[in-house]
């Protein structure tokens, strides 16, 4: 659509060169100022795949505002007690609109705790203050199919589900907070398929899952893979997210890095006493190894989605499943 449009070119061009040049300066600055530098970085881009998609008109293209805010800062020493509310629109919730991607509800609030296990490089993380969460990202390994099944394996699964292994009910409820893979069943073919086998693989927990196949896609000649229906292409890999707020669809994990690094830019603007204890090394209980290994990871991973991005609104918009993304809702 930039291509088609002079306007949208002119959007496209001038915030990709924003986002750029923030994303430099994040390379160069340290801790004390880098999250806002990243979150900068990673909102011009946004600008630019509004811009570039074809699901927004030309009157709703060029959003405005943050779309979120950041509360529970002002004198706050617990990094993951400070809660992020979503506004009724903003940026975030354009750019979700522009990639067909489904986005929290206005008022939802989330704490930092629970965002942080959404994005794929943290989800294992256990920050010090934190209670290791129950939903993190998962990776999604696929199996392919075997006679009428299509199996696969999510790894990270979380230690309170290995130790509910035996509970059918439990383990049911616990991944009906991850709808994408809805239609699961456990075991084996030959075994009971109400519980899912978990083993330990690698140093993480592996959980295996099995989709019946219907006699549809056992006929099709060309039969979408089961990964792209059951989780978001990643960086590479797969993934699967779980939904909040009672929503029918996870968010993308863009927009748990969004929010992240909104959160973190705030305490690093509004908060400097703060946030210059919580990057601390030397303070005990302090979250600066996991800090700095977010806002590391945010300067390979800024690039990637922002390019993943604009190949999905531009020339795989209208065939989502050769553009590795799931369908829009």
């Amino acid at each position: 659509m930039a291509g088609q449009n002079a306007q949208r070119l002119r959007t496209f061009q001038a915030a990709l060169e924003q986002a750029e040049q923030f994303l430099s300066s994040a390379e160069s600055a340290g801790y004390e100022t880098k999250p806002v530098f990243a979150f900068y970085a990673l909102s011009q881009a946004g600008r630019a795949i509004a811009a570039a998609s074809g699901h927004l008109t030309d009157d709703e293209y060029r959003p405005s505002g943050h779309g979120m805010r950041v509360l529970n800062t002002r004198d706050q020493a617990d990094l993951w007690a400070a809660e992020v509310e979503v506004n009724k629109a903003g940026t975030p919730q354009s750019v979700a609109r522009a990639m067909g991607s489904p986005m929290w509800p206005a008022k939802t609030k989330l704490t930092l705790a629970e965002i942080w296990p959404l994005v794929p490089e943290t989800a294992s993380e256990h920050p010090p203050s934190a209670v290791p969460s129950d939903f993190p990202a998962l990776r999604y390994e696929a199996q392919g199919t075997s006679g009428a099944w299509e199996v696969a394996y999510l790894h990270g699964v979380p230690m309170t589900v290995f130790r509910q292994r035996e509970d059918s009910s439990a383990v049911a409820k616990w991944l009906s907070h991850y709808p994408t893979l809805a239609g699961w069943q456990g075991g084996t073919s030959t075994h009971n398929r109400a519980l899912p086998a978990i083993d330990w693989v690698g140093g993480e927990l592996r959980m295996m899952l099995l989709w019946q196949r219907s006699r549809t896609h056992q006929s099709r000649q060309v039969d979408p893979a089961q990964w792209v229906r059951h989780a978001e292409q990643y960086r590479g890999g797969w993934w699967v997210l779980p939904a909040h707020a009672g929503m029918a669809q996870p968010v993308q994990a863009m927009v748990a890095w969004w929010a992240a690094l909104l959160a973190l830019s705030t305490f690093a603007r509004y908060e400097p006493e703060s946030w210059a204890a919580m990057i601390d090394v030397d303070n005990p209980g302090s979250p600066a190894v996991a800090i700095e290994h977010f806002l590391d990871t945010a300067l390979d991973a800024i690039p990637e989605l922002v390019g993943g991005a604009l190949s999905y609104v531009s020339a795989f918009a209208s065939d989502p499943y050769v553009a590795g993304q799931p369908p829009a809702p």
